[in-house]
């Protein structure tokens, strides 16, 4: 019985683990056409009216100038977005930090 309750639990949590990431983690920024966007589970939500810091200390404007923490500064390109915990992604896919 201890056996088939650990099987359970480990093939259970093996699925957990292999699904890919939920849309809910899609929350950031990103600038399309010109326009710096708000996004929601990964949908564009409403333009930015207002600075935003991120959770790692990054604080994103309104015109796509993002300022890291150590003082690196970067403007945002088309498509390109910034997910709420500092990840830069262009296209859906993790990008390299511009400079």
């Amino acid at each position: 019985m201890k056996i088939a309750r650990l099987s359970i639990c480990l093939i259970a949590a093996i699925f957990v683990l292999s699904q890919p990431g939920v849309a809910a983690d899609m929350d950031g920024v990103m600038m399309h056409d010109g326009k710096m966007m708000t996004m929601k589970a990964g949908h564009p939500a409403t333009a930015m009216d207002h600075e935003i810091t991120l959770s790692d200390g990054t604080i994103v404007g309104v015109d796509g100038t993002v300022k890291r923490k150590d003082g690196a500064q970067f403007r945002l390109q088309h498509d390109e977005m910034i997910m709420m915990d500092g990840h830069l992604m262009k296209g859906g896919k993790p990008a390299a930090m511009s400079q």
